[in-house]
């Protein structure tokens, strides 16, 4: 009796693993990429905090920046327990006070002469 021969592998399932590979990768990318946009308007909203007491905006809008630094907080938090879809919408929160902070400065200052 002869052995059987045995056959190479064809190339057929590297050629499937090639493109699962890429996919799984570009959503890696993806995922990295939402992250890193959540850490920068982490810090970005800390800042504009930062400026608007720094320019003593808490006189005309205490409350919404109170707020705000709440909300920022709590989005750090969130953050650092990788819960990203709330600490996203915990961030846009805070963004919203910090803007209605402005708006109320604003209109709390004195027109030109």
């Amino acid at each position: 009796m002869t052995p059987p021969t045995q056959e190479k592998p064809k190339w057929g399932c590297t050629r499937r693993a090639v493109p699962i590979a890429l996919f799984f990768l570009l959503g890696l990318l993806l995922c990295g990429c939402e992250i890193w946009s959540l850490e920068r308007g982490i810090k970005q909203v800390g800042r504009g905090i930062e400026e608007a007491e720094g320019l003593g905006m808490e006189e005309a809008a205490l409350y919404h920046l109170k707020v705000a630094r709440n909300l920022l907080e709590e989005a750090e938090g969130q953050y650092e327990q990788a819960d990203f879809p709330s600490a996203t919408q915990f961030l846009d929160q805070s963004e919203q006070q910090l803007a209605r902070a402005r708006r109320l400065h604003t209109m709390s200052q004195p027109a030109p002469p």
